[in-house]
């Protein structure tokens, strides 16, 4: 999980350990990618406004999407902005609008996992 925010990225990330999820949580893209090209996870959650670091969320998410391994990652838009205007590119497998509600978060990452395809 990436975002900027501190306290909601906590809170977020202790809500889906409690739901069975192993989460790793950073508060810059460059953290994320650093930690996903040695271990690449299931799903990337990425808030898309990052103010903390260099890179934004959709930069950060291109980069992901290019790893040589990423074709099998799910990757998760969060975002204030409508959710139609964020994903033009076709970068996410979904994308939730803010504010997030935490049992929503957990139904699309267990149907990423169960169904292995796009939303």
């Amino acid at each position: 999980m990436v975002d900027d925010d501190p306290d909601g990225r906590e809170a977020f990330a202790e809500f889906l350990r409690l739901h069975g999820f192993t989460v790793d949580d950073f508060d810059t893209a460059e953290e994320a990618i650093d930690s996903i090209s040695q271990d690449l996870p299931a799903i990337v959650v990425m808030d898309i406004n990052l103010s903390a670091g260099k890179m934004t969320g959709r930069d950060a998410v291109r980069r992901i999407r290019a790893l040589p391994a990423a074709e099998t990652l799910r990757l998760v838009a969060m975002t204030g902005h409508a959710a139609g205007s964020v994903d033009k590119e076709g970068l996410f497998d979904a994308v939730l609008t803010k504010p997030i509600d935490a049992e929503a978060l957990v139904r699309v990452l267990k149907g990423l996992l169960a169904k292995g395809t796009r939303l």
